[in-house]
C-alpha cells in the first residue's frame, strides 16, 4: 500500500485528508506542521508521496522542501496552498523543480486530490525498501 504523508498545521484540514485518502486506499502519515514533518522526513520512514501544505507558523512548507533537499531525500510532492500563497511562493517552487501541475489550491476539491495522487504516484514507481 502506497503511504502518504499529509503535513498541515490545521489538525481538521490534515484530518479530513487523511480519512479520505485512507478511504481511497493509502496508507496516511499525517505530520501537524512543519518541524513534525521534518522529524518524520528525517526519520527515514518509507513515504512515497507528500501532500504538503505551505503557509505553516514557524516552520514553513518551502523550510520543509529545503530540508528534504539538504537530506537529499527525494519524495513526490504536491503543494496546497490559497492561490495568492502560492504567487508568493511561485519563484522557490521553481527552484526547487515543482511547477504549477504540483499545486493544489486551498479549497481543494478531494476528487482533484484524488486524481493528481494518482498522476503523481503513477509517475513514480513504488519505493523499495532494502
Amino acid at each position: 500500500m502506497r503511504k502518504i504523508l499529509v503535513v498541515d498545521d490545521e489538525a481538521r484540514i490534515a484530518e479530513l485528508l487523511e480519512g479520505f485518502l485512507i478511504k481511497s486506499g493509502f496508507d496516511v502519515i499525517k505530520a501537524f506542521g512543519g518541524q513534525e514533518a521534518i522529524e518524520i522526513l528525517n526519520s527515514g520512514i518509507k513515504i512515497d508521496l507528500m501532500v504538503l501544505d505551505m503557509k505553516m507558523p514557524e516552520v514553513s512548507g518551502c523550510d520543509v522542501l529545503l530540508e528534504m533537499e539538504r537530506i537529499n531525500r527525494r519524495i513526490p510532492t504536491l503543494i496546497f496552498t490559497g492561490s495568492i500563497d502560492a504567487q508568493i511562493y511561485l519563484r522557490e517552487f521553481r527552484a526547487l523543480g515543482y511547477t504549477e501541475k504540483d499545486i493544489l489550491y486551498k479549497p481543494v476539491d478531494l476528487f482533484e486530490l484524488l486524481n493528481s495522487v494518482k498522476k503523481k504516484l503513477k509517475n513514480c514507481p513504488p519505493l523499495r525498501v532494502f
